[in-house]
């Protein structure tokens, strides 16, 4: 029977390599414990039967802020090959659980902000959603309603097996991979008031204002046209006074404008009620978004009059394009980089903040205004530091005293106060450096730092687009460069809203082929677009070792000329034989790197997922190798090192593959 078993242990693997936090749970195809049974049961077997498959084998408590080890998950999958599996809510994920056919179409019918990564259940579907430091969700259960799985909860994966014979399954958009958690939205305030409303939640369990009205009404709109008595004086102050906070206006900007618009009114609010009716929504909003604070007085010059000017003051002082890299960024503008997934399109914006920073000519095209960087990094920070480390021992440059400074998390640029926050902080190091002010802004990606809004909406994107103008392009005439991914439907577009397209002076779209990146103008506003960039990914050994003395390796991005390229080939082509020696253990690394790709093309195809996508760890090269017997640890990292330097691997950390000049070696 076991043959027939489900093996969830390689579903358990996927998962935590995706980042999620994983416990075992108990299983369907077997026998409810009797501690379970008498414990938690009270002796009900058939009770026991139906809970036991949703049930955490061990305390997972532990696991809320931090994910098993490795070695935690091998020792699990190998006691339980076909068990179910717990992903951790509020570690990465929270997941919106809709518990009946009636929840499931109020969600799909486009009641809360749309995911790609969602899961089949055996009443329902899960929708996941990425975790927003800045409004934390905590779980909550609500029977037959639409559940909440947040901080303190977790939620059966997909591949686990219900009680009643039900399949767990994911369910994602064409695109979408779990390995893409960066790439789902955050479940927004206005979300949750949503679900609450399905939910039915009782009036006495919201707060109330002074004045005897509900103020979880402030967020409907109001036009702000005049009121009569009866006509919702209060509720209509309410809901301008929410939209204004939701807007970071201050108490005293929210105060002066309800107070213009308040003796309109027939007749108007006293000043009483007006006052008690702000009090009540600002404290409102502090409970709708602990940790985020209410402005008392505006911050000054962020909000700019409207004013016209002349053509003479246009025409007088046309000067030529200010160029920060000659021919591909200029400065006082905002560019695009987009691609695919692991694409290169990171390597290429660090590549190119690194000689902004340094003054060094970027592959060719002279850098005219150095200065620094300010780097806004959504994710991959211990990733991050490693390439620019890798940049740094690749081009012989230290980047110690260099002016790039890295954001410690990601910003939610759609938020205007959050967004003030990134202006201050960099305003806060410009006056601190003697008011040297940034050359460029990078944006890494727009996904993990638009915040908890829709990409995809007008709106939105304009909003996002606009406080970047005025609180960072603008306020310093910098380039502002931003990374995204590619669009849905065509990976030749970025994602989002066209809004964001129309508002770009330049974009660029960085594609991969096997080892080469193409770096291509789509659009360039005011300049002719500049011809094609081809790089390849290059390994670069850095100097440090691992805890077992193995040598460690990034990449940097090394550019060449097709042309050239061809000529050299062609002159090496009577070298490569000579090249091409390798001893028995070399040959036999090479042999089991094919078999474990392989191994994990067929996986990926027998799940339906493109088997091109394969990738295999450095870690796992080494632990089969030495599994096989064929070669020791302490012989590892030499006859690896090797192999990389000879260009038999290609290294793009954490994982590696054979080159074209391997796979002739081996034969195919």
């Amino acid at each position: 029977m076991e043959a027939n078993l489900p093996d969830t242990a390689s579903e358990a693997w996927k998962l935590n390599e995706a980042g999620l936090s994983i416990v075992p749970l108990g299983s369907p195809f077997e026998e409810p414990p009797e501690w379970f049974v008498e414990d938690r049961c009270a002796g009900d077997r058939d009770k026991a039967k139906i809970e036991w498959p949703k049930a955490p084998r061990y305390r997972w408590k532990q696991y809320q802020d931090e994910a098993p080890a490795d070695s935690q998950i091998e020792h699990w999958t190998n006691l339980f090959p076909h068990t179910n599996w717990a992903i951790i809510t509020g570690y990465g994920v929270v997941v919106v659980d809709a518990d009946s056919a009636e929840a499931v179409a109020f969600i799909e019918n486009g009641a809360i902000t749309r995911t790609p990564l969602r899961a089949k259940t055996s009443k329902g579907k899960h929708y996941y959603f990425q975790v927003n430091p800045d409004f934390p969700i905590h779980n909550s259960v609500r029977k037959n309603k639409i559940d909440l799985r947040g901080i303190g909860g977790y939620v059966v994966a997909p591949g686990s097996t219900h009680a009643d014979g039900t399949l767990y399954q994911w369910e994602t958009d064409g695109y979408m991979d779990i390995a893409d958690l960066h790439d789902v939205p955050y479940l927004s305030p206005e979300d949750i008031a949503t679900i609450n409303g399905f939910n039915g939640q009782a009036t006495e369990e919201k707060p109330e204002g002074n004045l005897g009205f509900t103020t979880d009404q402030y967020p409907l709109p109001h036009d702000g046209s005049n009121l009569a008595e009866g006509q919702g004086r209060n509720n209509a102050a309410a809901s301008m006074a929410g939209q204004l906070l939701r807007q970071n206006y201050s108490l005293r900007e929210v105060k002066a404008i309800l107070d213009r618009w308040n003796q309109s009114n027939t007749p108007p609010l006293s000043d009483a009620e007006l006052n008690t009716t702000i009090a009540s929504i600002a404290r409102t909003h502090s409970n709708n978004h602990p940790g985020s604070s209410i402005l008392i007085e505006p911050l000054p010059n962020t909000r700019q009059e409207f004013a016209f000017s002349h053509v003479k003051e246009l025409v007088k002082g046309v000067k030529p394009i200010n160029w920060l890299i000659k021919g591909f960024l200029e400065m006082d503008s905002l560019s695009l980089m987009f691609g695919e997934p692991a694409c290169g399109k990171s390597f290429s914006a660090i590549d190119l903040a690194c000689c902004v920073a340094t003054g060094k000519d970027w592959h060719g095209k002279q850098v005219k205004r150095p200065g620094p960087v300010f780097y806004i990094a959504g994710e991959g920070f211990n990733g991050l530091s490693r390439r620019l480390m890798a940049w740094q021992v690749s081009h012989g440059y230290n980047l110690r005293n260099a002016p790039i400074y890295i954001s410690q998390c990601a910003a939610s640029l759609t938020d205007l106060g959050n967004a003030r926050l990134v202006s201050a902080s960099i305003e806060e190091i410009v006056e601190e450096t003697g008011g040297v002010i940034p050359s460029m802004i990078v944006i890494d990606t727009l996904a993990r730092n638009f915040g908890p809004a829709d990409e995809n909406a007008t709106k939105e994107m304009n909003t996002f687009i606009n406080h970047i103008d005025q609180l960072l392009r603008a306020k310093y005439s910098c380039n502002v460069l931003i990374v995204h991914h590619t669009g849905v439907g065509s990976k030749d577009r970025a994602r989002g809203n066209s809004a964001l397209k129309g508002a770009l002076d330049a974009e660029y779209a960085v594609v991969k082929s096997d080892d080469e990146v193409t770096i291509t103008a789509k659009k360039m506003k005011d300049a002719d677009e500049p011809e094609p960039v081809h790089f390849l990914f290059e390994p670069v050994r850095l100097p440090f070792m691992d805890d077992d003395g193995e040598p460690q390796y990034s990449c940097v991005l090394k550019h060449y000329d097709k042309q050239a390229m061809g000529l050299i080939k062609a002159a090496e082509a009577g070298k490569k034989q000579a090249e091409i020696q390798l001893g028995d253990k070399q040959k036999q690394i090479l042999r089991v790197l094919r078999q474990l790709t392989l191994d994990a093309k067929a996986t990926l195809a027998k799940s339906g997922r493109d088997p091109e996508k394969a990738l295999i760890e450095v870690k796992g090269l080494k632990e089969k190798c030495v599994a096989e017997g064929f070669i020791s640890v302490k012989n590892w990292g030499r006859t690896f090192a090797a192999l990389v330097e000879r260009d038999f691997l290609h290294i793009n950390e954490p994982f590696v593959a054979l080159t074209d000049k391997a796979n002739e070696v081996l034969g195919y």
